[in-house]
């Protein structure tokens, strides 16, 4: 009785020393070809290439509710930029552009194990689009600068009266998207993670926000698109 325990007692040791950890956080990339319409038809703005079109970063933070199910937060991001010396509006002002996509998805994930190394997943997931751009203009130009940049993607006088430095338009937007994955663990702790799959997100350019009022963005077509992502996980516990 006693060498039985004994042995229960290791195999729990070894059990927990192997076991995979329910909280891990992880770091990678994304990729995917959006059509970023409303971008591309004006050239005052960067030219499309694989860093700021198609690559976004990503992290993320996953828990393992149930042995084979796992909740979790990850956002991806893609990052667009020019500045002022390249950026002349058409009231013949400079300022300097920032562009930001962001998709947070909220996924649940299910898997499963064929060998103690690998991992096979499928992951749902609702998805919250956002998507800001800044100007950075002298004083007191903000607002002639803002109307002029309006101006590329709509015509129209929102009535905007008064303007910051730190103004920014925002969009929000909401999507969902599925994956299928293959995960190999280097160690007990660390593993790569690959992903494949589709995302849908409701975005109108007709949506968006600034100081308050409703403007019109750019066009983006950001619905049925193909995404594949990268990344390196480290269990935390």
């Amino acid at each position: 009785m006693k060498s039985q325990i004994q042995v229960l007692l290791l195999f729990l040791f070894i059990s927990l020393g192997y076991a995979q950890p329910k909280l891990s956080f992880d770091l990678g990339l994304g990729f995917y070809q959006p059509t970023l319409t409303g971008y591309d038809q004006n050239n005052i703005f960067p030219d499309k290439n694989t860093l700021n079109r198609n690559i976004l970063f990503n992290w993320g933070v996953y828990y393992e509710f149930f042995y084979n199910a796992r909740v979790g937060l990850s956002t991806l991001t893609s990052i667009d930029s020019r500045d002022s010396k390249n950026f002349i509006l058409n009231n013949q002002s400079s300022a300097d552009f920032g562009r930001i996509i962001t998709y947070r998805f909220f996924p649940i994930e299910t898997f499963f194990r064929p060998k103690p190394r690998v991992e096979l997943n499928f992951t749902l997931m609702p998805i919250w689009g956002r998507s800001t751009i800044s100007l950075e203009t002298t004083p007191p130009q903000q607002l002639e600068d803002w109307k002029s940049f309006l101006t590329f993607f709509n015509g129209d006088d929102v009535g905007l009266s008064d303007m910051n430095a730190s103004d920014k338009m925002v969009s929000n937007w909401f999507g969902y998207g599925s994956m299928l994955g293959f995960r190999f663990y280097l160690t007990s702790r660390m593993a790569i993670d690959l992903k494949s799959g589709f995302m849908n997100n409701r975005y109108d350019e007709k949506k968006w926000l600034l100081r308050d009022k409703t403007v019109t963005g750019p066009k983006m077509k950001i619905d049925g698109l193909p995404i594949f992502t990268l990344k390196i996980l480290y269990g935390l516990r």
